[in-house]
């Protein structure tokens, strides 16, 4: 009996798990490097480094297998926007994690209590003679919904469902062919409180699965972790992230994360809340807009505006790191074999806070990749388009056009058509625009096609960008177009993206986050007003041998886009002042900054943005 059917059978001891003979020793090697050096990352004023050192454990606790078969195991991708305010794009949001314990799993909380004391032990039994076995298997089918918990943070509104294929539950609890329908049947028993799920009963052959959610009682009262002890949950656990992971060792990111990993220090709580407070003090806004702030005591009905709290980006941040960090995942052809893990999922702005080898990070994106890409697949004529060029062409907020470009392609030809953006297409890219809505007829695929080519495309500049830096031995962290390294590969890793894509037959070039240039540069804005001596909310001051001005701390602008946009300038060559400034705060408390005005016709009302977040957002 070979290796591979002992494990399968939960006949090899828990640490000799193997992996295919094919790749036993570098695979090996890179399944023991991911596991955190802590447990508990609540007071530790230093950061946490990732040792590699020993053997690590793992679990899938919203985990999506996807079979490379022509039929998927789920049919609908999952929104990753509760996870990441930077983009929100069609990838699935569930992946194995590696743990300390490999039989820790996430579920909501109460739901262990309740299948113990109030669902029939007729029922349990149904699932196996064992009740302890049969509340195990009935938690094992509960993890696959914990991710929605946090969708619902993010957004009340959320209804709390996903779609789970039949095939993916019977392999996952593959007792037997029919342990998934019983447990379903165990989950939908009535009780006093509900029952623990819901299921909409509604399917259609290769269109549409079953969709599942929490009932009321459990769908936002927390995650708890859970440490199975049968030895029957334990190995089905076992197969399960044994067939994730397998399908993972072969790509080319993955095998770059996994050394990446071993490089990488993550934040503790303490300086987390720390970070938090000071984007607070300073009017933070997420990319979505939300304005970072506390929730402290208050309920959230207490709040009349959509925020971001901090307390909610915490869960996350421990959802995706308090056991280990996640074993990355590869995505479905729906999403072009996007890469998931616990720094793409993790919110942007504690992920701006790792340190690589004790440096702060420094963050290599492309500059508006998929409309550019989009020019390039479907016979564009534009070279190089930005955002902020597109915005002051069309007199628009360049957060609404970041914004709609998010979506514009991957929508249906109605809604594009009701899309801002669509006159502009129409009317400088029009062959274009027609290329790509004969597709969204024609293919199979319907309106999606177009998102599914620009990810595959993304991908794959993606894909050769870090085979040629992993030949130097340079490691980077991924976030879909963007790549995360250390600052003395920054300049290395921005030379390879930009002649990557060029070869690629994409025209755009790559930005950093803390990119500087040898002389002092100020923009100057299409349009922009130039008599700004008469603004009351700057005030002159001298102090020493050097003139400030005053600015009001409301005034500070941390948007991510104006940012883009003034470092688009700047890799353009155009020049940008900027003044020493005293920061004032409500609290009378100042600090010193240089700053950038910004007075134009797409900013309408003065706005400043700090040299040190241009230049290095990361200290925000």
């Amino acid at each position: 009996m070979n290796s591979n059917h002992l494990q399968e059978q939960g006949l090899l001891p828990t640490n000799q798990i193997q992996l295919p003979i094919s790749d036993t020793n570098n695979n090996s090697n890179q399944l023991n490097r991911i596991k955190p050096d802590i447990i508990n990352n609540t007071s530790n004023n230093q950061y946490l480094a990732i040792n590699i050192n020993y053997p690590s454990t793992f679990i899938n606790d919203v985990g999506i297998y996807h079979e490379v078969i022509d039929k998927e195991s789920i049919d609908i991708t999952r929104d990753v926007e509760c996870f990441d305010d930077n983009i929100t794009t069609d990838i699935y949001a569930q992946s194995p994690l590696f743990f300390i314990n490999r039989n820790i799993i996430k579920i909501p909380k109460k739901v262990e209590y309740v299948l113990r004391r109030f669902i029939p032990k007729k029922l349990l039994k149904e699932i196996h003679p064992d009740i302890d076995v049969a509340v195990e298997l009935c938690l094992m089918f509960t993890t696959q919904l914990t991710s929605t918990y946090f969708e619902r943070l993010d957004n009340p509104e959320k209804d709390g469902w996903k779609s789970l294929h039949a095939e993916y539950l019977r392999e996952l609890l593959s007792l037997n062919p029919m342990t998934y329908k019983d447990v379903i049947t165990a989950l939908e028993h009535p009780t006093k409180q509900g029952a623990i799920i819901e299921c909409d009963h509604e399917s259609i052959i290769r269109k549409k699965n079953y969709y599942y959610r929490f009932g009321e009682a459990y769908i936002g009262k927390g995650i708890v972790s859970y440490h199975l002890q049968t030895k029957e949950a334990q190995r089905l656990l076992n197969k399960h992230f044994i067939r994730v992971s397998g399908k993972s060792q072969s790509n080319p990111i993955v095998k770059n994360l996994i050394q990446f990993y071993e490089d990488v220090s993550l934040p503790t709580i303490d300086q987390i809340w720390e970070e938090g407070d000071r984007l607070i003090k300073l009017n933070y806004k997420t990319k979505k807009g939300k304005l970072l702030k506390k929730l402290g005591k208050h309920a959230r009905s207490y709040f009349i505006n959509e925020y971001s709290f901090i307390e909610d980006s915490i869960k996350i941040f421990n959802y995706l790191t308090e056991d280990g960090l996640m074993f990355p995942e590869v995505g479905s052809e729906k999403s072009g074999g996007r890469i998931v893990d616990s720094f793409t999922l993790m919110p942007s702005w504690i992920r701006q806070i790792i340190k690589i080898n004790g440096e702060a990070i420094v963050e290599a994106d492309y500059s508006c990749l998929h409309p550019n890409i989009a020019i390039g697949l479907y016979g564009g004529k534009k070279e190089y388009l930005t955002h902020s060029d597109l915005a002051v062409e069309m007199s628009t907020d360049v957060n609404i056009i970041k914004l709609e470009h998010l979506s514009f392609f991957n929508k249906k030809v109605w809604q594009m058509k009701e899309s801002p953006l669509y006159d502009y297409y129409k009317k400088n890219e029009p062959y274009m625009l027609k290329s790509v809505i004969a597709e969204k007829y024609s293919s199979e695929f319907k309106h999606n096609i177009t998102s599914r080519r620009l990810f595959a495309k993304e991908v794959k500049i993606m894909t050769e960008v870090v085979e040629v830096l992993n030949k130097e031995f340079i490691y980077v962290g991924y976030v879909y177009d963007a790549l995360i390294c250390h600052p003395s590969d920054a300049n290395k890793v921005k030379e390879v993206m930009d002649d990557v894509i060029l070869k690629q037959g994409v025209k755009t070039t790559v930005k950093l986050s803390n990119d500087k240039k040898n002389k002092p540069v100020v923009v100057k804005l299409k349009e922009s007003k130039s008599d700004l001596d008469n603004i009351k909310s700057a005030r002159s001051n001298v102090e020493g041998d050097k003139k400030y001005i005053k600015v009001d701390a409301n005034l500070i602008n941390f948007n991510d886009e104006i940012r883009s946009m003034v470092l688009e300038k700047i890799n353009n060559g155009d020049e940008v002042i900027f003044e020493d400034a005293i920061i004032e705060f409500k609290d009378k408390q100042t600090i010193n900054d240089k700053v950038f005005r910004i007075y134009d016709n797409i900013n309408p009302k003065l706005i400043y943005v700090l040299e040190s977040y241009i230049l290095n957002p990361l200290i925000y």
